[in-house]
């Protein structure tokens, strides 16, 4: 048995439009992905690592001298400033016992050395003697000519009790009394029309030279000279402060010359 037919028909199945007689649409294959390449990577990281370490290396060459020079001129004030705190404090005690220089540790601790009356004078890093700041340091002392002879003065230089000698007895290089009496005679004769003769001074008594009560020395020098620092600074007992450069002959005081040398350029 058939089927009857429906009515209306049932429509004509619809094709993809665009193309004709209904054929089905053509699609075009994809192409392949490519293929990632690291080879522009690893040439920018190149470029970027050595143009970093160039740049780097410029602001290095510049700022590291830069840094040197500033290390090395403050290492060389601090010097400066225990050379100059050194001889202050030995004017110091000098002023006190009758023109004598002394150890560094007396200055730090007077009392130990016989001086309950004088607080410190110096402070106890100079004192040591040790090295800092990029510099060493060093102390010599003299004993005076006129101490020596004449038995005066402690080994660390403060006066020995007693040692001005009895009273009534005059000092060493001073006129007698005969020699007093005759200048006092002279002076009081009666004015005459002829000026006075002028007493002709007595050689080595009239006047008397100044004592000689020694002296020290006291110097810095760089520990590696050129890095830590340039110059090296020398005093004595003159006061007179010296420095000497890279080009300077130098020569550190010893016992047998316990003095600052004289500031000598040395020949190209």
């Amino acid at each position: 048995m058939s089927t009857p037919p429906t009515w209306p028909p049932p429509p004509p199945p619809q094709m993809p439009p665009g193309l004709p007689g209904g054929a089905p649409p053509y699609y075009a294959p994809e192409p392949p992905p490519k293929k990632s390449s690291a080879v522009p990577i690893v040439v920018i990281l190149i470029v970027v690592v050595f143009g970093g370490l160039f740049v780097v290396g410029i602001i290095a060459g510049i700022a590291i001298p830069s840094l040197m020079r500033a290390r090395m001129s403050g290492n060389e004030a601090a010097a400066l400033g225990a050379v100059r705190t050194m001889e202050s404090a030995q004017v110091a005690w000098a002023s006190r016992h009758g023109g004598r220089f002394v150890q560094p540790d007396c200055l730090a601790s007077p009392p130990a050395c016989g001086d309950a009356e004088t607080s410190s004078l110096l402070p106890i890093d100079v004192a040591l003697l040790k090295p800092h700041s990029g510099y060493d340091f060093g102390f010599v002392l003299r004993p005076g000519a006129d101490d020596a002879a004449t038995g005066e003065g402690t080994p660390n230089g403060a006066s020995a009790p007693g040692a001005e000698g009895p009273p009534g007895v005059s000092p060493p290089g001073a006129p007698s009394d005969a020699e007093v009496r005759a200048q006092l005679e002279q002076f009081s004769t009666p004015d005459t029309s002829a000026s006075p003769a002028t007493p002709a001074p007595m050689p080595g008594r009239w006047p008397p030279a100044p004592p000689d009560r020694g002296g020290f020395a006291y110097w810095a020098s760089p520990s590696n000279p050129g890095v830590t620092g340039r110059r090296r600074f020398c005093v004595d007992e003159t006061g007179l402060f010296r420095a000497y450069g890279p080009n300077t002959r130098w020569a550190a005081p010893s016992a047998e010359h316990p003095r600052c040398p004289e500031v000598q350029r040395e020949q190209q």
